[in-house]
């Protein structure tokens, strides 16, 4: 049983990258060493279809770190707007009130930095990226430093629930979400539908 990692926005996560280091969006040219990587240091292995639903469809996207031209980390995300909440986040008081008119959910589908890139603030810095390139793809407001909205106090649409499935032997993983503020949800509803599991290296 997989563990759920949430987090309410994602305001602080920003970091500067070490030099030469840069942050894109996937293109089609990229999908082969993207491929590589995710072969290289996740557990299971994507079909192509994974890689080109995260170029064709809005509410998919896949960043990537390069270096020297090479790729060397990649963060890639899924997004829903809803107006409740369901499973942990979605309890008896929250699950027929909006949050803000509909929060967006941004599930993290896999993460992974190349193991000479690793604690370098890249897989941070990416989480911040996906998050706020998809809040401003549908059109909710960007800010640099967000206060943190509570699930019963909040009134604006640009509420960003952040979530992830991690393998619960997957203590890298686990260690990574809670160091950037994440929160484990030790119970899930069977109702709750997160999408691919999100595997991280």
């Amino acid at each position: 049983m997989p563990s759920i990692m949430t987090q309410c926005d994602s305001g602080d996560m920003a970091l500067l990258l070490p030099d030469g280091i840069g942050i894109r969006m996937m293109r089609s040219s990229d999908m082969p060493q993207v491929r590589a990587l995710h072969t290289k240091l996740l557990p299971i292995t994507y079909p192509t279809a994974f890689f080109v639903q995260l170029l064709v469809q809005p509410q998919h996207m896949c960043l990537i770190a390069t270096y020297n031209g090479n790729v060397i980390a990649f963060a890639s995300a899924t997004m829903e707007t809803r107006h409740s909440t369901p499973g942990p986040l979605g309890s008896a008081m929250d699950q027929d009130r909006p949050i803000g008119g509909g929060a967006l959910r941004v599930t993290l589908l896999t993460l992974g930095v190349s193991p000479e890139f690793q604690r370098q603030g890249i897989a941070r810095r990416l989480v911040h990226e996906v998050v706020q390139r998809l809040r401003m793809s549908c059109g909710a407001p960007c800010h640099e430093s967000p206060p943190a909205p509570s699930l019963s106090e909040s009134e604006s649409t640009d509420a960003v629930i952040l979530c992830a499935e991690v393998a619960r032997d997957n203590s890298s993983g686990q260690s990574f979400y809670s160091h950037i503020g994440m929160q484990r949800q030790l119970e899930v509803d069977k109702q709750c539908r997160f999408g691919s599991k999100a595997h991280t290296r």
